[in-house]
């Protein structure tokens, strides 16, 4: 789902020296990065190749087009936030409060499903564009509040 969401986001334009690759980045640990890292291999998007990295510290999160913050670092989840405040970087999470946070989607399990919520406001301020084919799916969290979803 973390590559996917890429293709309901619509970025700014790239700057005239934008990267050459679309880089995701995993902080912190969590058995997901092997299997995105497979999933991406070969992947182009916006014209860049699909990159998974593993960082380590919150200054990382500023070459990242994508943050993904694991349950492993629920304690730093400011510090990435803060990190990335004013890049085009899409923050996604799978702690309980990443989205009150400031954060973009987060994953939330509820029985035997995984949904996820969406903070229009935080993507809004970052400069992207959640299509509306996603927020309908997602359980909504503005800065405002919470609203219903699929």
């Amino acid at each position: 789902m973390i590559y996917n969401f890429a293709q309901f986001i619509e970025w700014p334009e790239n700057e005239p020296k934008a990267p050459s690759s679309f880089a995701i980045c995993v902080f912190g640990e969590d058995p997901i990065e092997p299997i995105l890292e497979s999933t991406v291999r070969g992947e182009v998007f916006q014209n860049r190749a699909v990159q998974v990295r593993r960082a380590a510290s919150p200054v990382d999160a500023k070459a990242c087009d994508i943050v993904f913050v694991t349950q492993s670092e629920k304690k730093r989840v400011p510090e990435f936030l803060e990190a990335v405040r004013g890049t085009r970087a899409l923050t996604i999470g799978d702690t309980e409060d990443f989205v009150a946070l400031g954060g973009m989607i987060a994953f939330k399990k509820q029985g035997n499903r995984v949904r996820f919520q969406i903070n229009p406001d935080a993507a809004t301020r970052a400069g992207l564009k959640i299509s509306s084919k996603l927020l309908r799916l997602a359980i909504l969290q503005s800065d405002t509040g919470m609203k219903g979803g699929a």
